[in-house]
């Protein structure tokens, strides 16, 4: 399995709770820019994702609407295994029951950052920074079975980090 993480672009402070944080004007540019440059890379050698999954909360939902608009035919759902509180043994059961050669998940640190380091077997000395991309390969999905591709960030989206 093929699993892109995608953070959510940056978002606001402002708002009555985390979940209904908005993204700011510069998050919706970035996460833009993503989904152009992620939508460009998988139309070369690189298939679609089968699935997009999305945390619920309103910063990740407006993230996801970008790739959306860029991929059409790619249905989101909406997923609580993908909050910033979620466990990664959360993560790892969820993922665990999906289906597809390529999957698409939308959401959050510290959750996305942890995650390269729990399936990867490595410490991730890069954290996810807003709209960053991270693809990794799981031969199995379990701790320590994965191969980080590529960690890329914002604007470029240049390859920043990758397993040996």
């Amino acid at each position: 399995m093929e699993l892109v993480l995608v953070r959510h672009g940056e978002a606001s402070m402002q708002a009555a709770t985390d979940q209904e944080r908005d993204l700011t004007e510069r998050g919706v540019a970035q996460v833009q820019s993503a989904a152009l440059w992620l939508a460009d890379y998988w139309q070369g050698e690189h298939a679609r994702p089968a699935q997009l999954f999305v945390s619920p909360y309103r910063r990740a939902q407006q993230s996801a609407a970008a790739f959306i608009a860029q991929m059409p035919g790619l249905a989101p759902v909406s997923s609580p295994f993908l909050t910033p509180d979620t466990s990664l043994a959360e993560l790892d059961a969820a993922l665990a029951d999906m289906r597809g050669e390529r999957v698409l998940l939308v959401g959050h640190n510290p959750l996305f950052s942890n995650a390269i380091s729990w399936f990867c077997g490595n410490e991730l000395r890069e954290a996810m920074a807003p709209a960053s991309m991270a693809c990794i390969e799981l031969s199995v999905v379990a701790r320590n079975s994965g191969r980080l591709r590529w960690l890329r960030h914002a604007p470029d989206y240049t390859v920043i980090a990758r397993s040996q």
